[in-house]
Parts: C-alpha cells; sequence; structure tokens
C-alpha cells in the first residue's frame, strides 16, 4: 500500500490507518476525538500507538484507560474524565475502548454530548471492533466523523497485503523480489502480526546494516522458514490455553533467542489475558459456555475453554496489574525501566505462567 499525497485524501475526517501519520505530521492542530475502529490487530494497535506518540508530543503527557466491557457500563464516567482536573499536567489522553458491539443508548449519547463540546486539555481515543453498516451510519459515529477522526481498519485483500509486505520490508532496509513477495504473503495467509514476526527473521538473518538496502529472494524466504524456530506466538498462545507450562517456557526461550520483537509478545499475551477476563467475568454472569465460544474461531475453541475453566475464578485484579507493569516497562516507564528488555520477557514469561495455572510469584503496583 503506497503512501498518500495530501491531494488524494478526499475526506480528512475518515481516513484509513496507512495514512494517519501523514495525516497527523501535516496538521498544525490535530483533531481532539479519534475512533479507530476495526478487526485486524497489527493495524489497530499500530494506529493506536501512533495517536499516543503524537499526543504526547503535543503534551498530553497523561492518560486514563477506560474498558467499557458490558451494557451496564455507567457513562457518566466519560464525562467525568473529561472534566477532571489532571494531577499532573493540564493535557490527558482519554484512552476509552469499548470491548463491547455498539454502546448502546446511553452510550451514543454520551459520546453526542461530548462532541457537542470537546475540551481543549483533552484527547479522546475510542477503540473498538469492526463496525457494520448500521453502526457505521449511527448518529454518533457521525458526529465523531464531523468533528474528529474516524480510522477504519480493514482486513487486506491478497494484492493489498502484498504491497503492504513490501513496504514493511522497505522500511526494514530489504527489498523483495516480487515473487518472494508472494511467497511471504501466501504463507502469513492474511496475517500481518504474523508477517511483521517473519520480517523481523529475515532482517535478523539477512540484512547487514551497513548495506542501504538488502535483496530478498525466494531463497532467502524459504531458507528463513526452515532455519527458524517451529515455533510461533500462536504457539505461546495455545500453550499457555492448555496449561502446558512446560512447553510455554520451552516457546518462550525460543522466541527470545529467534529475537521476536517484545510488541507482538505482549500483544499476544495481552490479547489472550483481555479475552480470558472478559469471557470469565460473562461466565460469571450467566453467560452459557457454548455462546462465548461461538464468538472466536472453530481450532482456537477447546483451547480457550480449557484456559476458561482453569481461569473463571482467578484474581483477576493481580493478572491485569501484572499485564499493566509489563505494558508501562515495555514503553519505558516505571522504576524499574532500566533492567533493560531481559527484564521486560521475565515478566512477560511470569505472565504467561500465571495464565497457564501456575501460581502468582507477585505483582508489582501498576
Amino acid at each position: 500500500m503506497q503512501d498518500l499525497s495530501p491531494e488524494v485524501i478526499i475526506n480528512p475526517m475518515k481516513i484509513n490507518p496507512d495514512q494517519l501519520k501523514q495525516f497527523l505530521q501535516r496538521q498544525q492542530r490535530a483533531p481532539s476525538v479519534f475512533l479507530l475502529s476495526g478487526d485486524e490487530p497489527l493495524q489497530i494497535m499500530e494506529a493506536a500507538d501512533t495517536i499516543r506518540h503524537s499526543a504526547k508530543e503535543q503534551g498530553f503527557s497523561e492518560r486514563d484507560v477506560i474498558h467499557v466491557d458490558k451494557g451496564s457500563f455507567d457513562w457518566s464516567v466519560l464525562a467525568g474524565a473529561s472534566n477532571a482536573l489532571s494531577l499532573f499536567s493540564d493535557k490527558k489522553l482519554i484512552d476509552l475502548r469499548l470491548e463491547i458491539k455498539s454502546p448502546g443508548k446511553k452510550g451514543s449519547e454520551a459520546i453526542r454530548n461530548y462532541m457537542k463540546n470537546p475540551p481543549e486539555d483533552k484527547i479522546l481515543l475510542m477503540q473498538m471492533g469492526k463496525l457494520d453498516r448500521g453502526m457505521r451510519n449511527s448518529a454518533w459515529v457521525k458526529a465523531i466523523e464531523k468533528d474528529g477522526l474516524f480510522i477504519q481498519a480493514w482486513d487486506l485483500s491478497t494484492p493489498q497485503t502484498m504491497a503492504w509486505i513490501a513496504k514493511r520490508l522497505r522500511e526494514n532496509g530489504m527489498h523483495a523480489s516480487s515473487d518472494a513477495v508472494r511467497l511471504l504473503t501466501d504463507r502469513v495467509e492474511g496475517n500481518l502480526l504474523a508477517a511483521t514476526q517473519e520480517i523481523a527473521k529475515l532482517k535478523l538473518l539477512y540484512h547487514a546494516g551497513d548495506v542501504p538496502q538488502t535483496e530478498i529472494n525466494e531463497e532467502h524466504i524459504l531458507s528463513a522458514v526452515s532455519d527458524s524456530s517451529r515455533y510461533s506466538i500462536f504457539d505461546l498462545a495455545n500453550a499457555v490455553m492448555l496449561g502446558d507450562t512446560h512447553r510455554v517456557q520451552h516457546i518462550h526461550h525460543n522466541l527470545q533467542q529467534e529475537g521476536v520483537p517484545l510488541t507482538l509478545m505482549l500483544w499476544t499475551l495481552s490479547d489472550l489475558n483481555r479475552q480470558l477476563y472478559q469471557a470469565s467475568f460473562s461466565l460469571r454472569n450467566g453467560t452459557p459456555m457454548p455462546q462465548i465460544l461461538s464468538k472466536m474461531p472453530r481450532p482456537r475453541q477447546k483451547p480457550f475453554q480449557v484456559a476458561l475453566q482453569r481461569m473463571q475464578h482467578a484474581d483477576w485484579t493481580i493478572i491485569l496489574a501484572m499485564n499493566s507493569c509489563i505494558d508501562k516497562l515495555s514503553k519505558g516507564q516505571g522504576e524499574t525501566s532500566i533492567k533493560g528488555t531481559d527484564r521486560i520477557w521475565a515478566e512477560l514469561l511470569e505472565l504467561a505462567l500465571v495464565l497457564s495455572g501456575s501460581p502468582v510469584l507477585h505483582a508489582e503496583a501498576s
């Protein structure tokens, strides 16, 4: 997917993730409200990171994270967060994560009221799953399109995935033949997280730092596949769900030695953590297990059921605090951040083991 010039963006209040960074760089004053929607995890993750980075550069150094994970959510929290005075600065990012399909009537009203007079000392980042056609035409979405920025992360077609992979290779100092790009595209089957992991392997194996552009061909792709560990971050998630702590430690060690990006490790475990937490909450509140499992791909259902039966009575306060601590460490925050990436890898292993059923060894305050 090629970079777009300013003239290509017809409606600047509704753009694609690939246009976001360029759009924000061109704005003297960026929008104060963002709606990020879609079911492609890497694009969502990177777009949210871009918005948070841009906000921080503008002085919005504080962040409130609000999870909307049930229909009875008290939407007055949004008004309270927008009106609250900051303890440390006069600018704050409100990170509102909608883990439900729709904000509902009260949520829609709260968002529309917010859009009538967005506070100048706040940026609102809303993240949620893919919106259907009816929801995209709802009044609250239209209000955001009018005065904010709506970013949709669609699943990419095969040609779009090839273009995305070619661009990402170039950004990592590599130029691939069209056949090599197609081979890698076929391998990842549209999974951009997997593509990012494969590109990281190629860079580790073949890119020399003193060479501006390393040529990558089909032989390099095949060689990287055959020489790499047989494990992936998805194998780690599967081992965690099945509670196989020995396999979890083995895969974790292989992924660390291979140089898998920490962001992918953190995203994988955080996403599994979130799904198990939400499912545990739903199960305790009477949602039948088959209904919970029906929302995920069939190959994942049995391992997830095993994990959910094991974790439904877990101490989620401690587990979520562990996840939050790792997230801060990965961003260079917190008192222990000076211990570097080895510390983060160790914390990720502990989180994986806890989700696998091992006792909590410790949990630092977030």
